[in-house]
């Protein structure tokens, strides 16, 4: 889950991938669709937040975040469950494992997607859960039509 937020508005959504690509500084890449709000306000800010999410997240918390846009609802208007970091950022509380809050160094237009990578400047340990794979969301989380 990846957060944000510009100088009144939150916003979050789902991500498929966040990766450690250095250390020492630690760094994190994450990309976002070009159209998304929340890469909007992480280009113009230059700031973000990952939570990494457990595999015992419900799907109305990646349906809530990752099929609605933040340009049509305030997704955290009723969702309480989530606290500020030390960039001002929210970040989810339950069925998660871990937060990142990064600060961007480097910006990679790949078509349609914009690469983040992001210098972690405060992390947390959240809880023991194992972190939801992309395959595991497909596997166990994701409706079967």
């Amino acid at each position: 889950m990846l957060t944000a937020r510009d100088s009144n508005k939150d916003n979050g959504c789902i991500v498929n991938t966040a990766v450690q690509v250095g250390a020492n500084p630690t760094r994190l890449a994450i990309s976002c669709q070009m159209g998304n709000l929340t890469r909007e306000i992480i280009e113009a800010t230059g700031k973000f937040n990952v939570s990494v999410l457990t595999e015992d997240v419900p799907f109305e918390t990646i349906r809530h975040f990752g099929m609605q846009s933040g340009r049509d609802v305030d997704k955290f208007a009723d969702f309480s469950a989530v606290e500020r970091s030390h960039n001002g950022l929210y970040y989810l509380t339950e069925n998660v494992n871990a937060m990142f809050s990064c600060e961007v160094k480097h910006k990679i237009d790949l078509g349609s997607h914009m690469m983040f990578i992001g210098e972690v400047a405060e992390s947390k340990v959240l809880g023991s859960g194992a972190p939801c794979t992309y395959a595991h969301y497909h596997k166990a989380i994701k409706p079967k039509r």
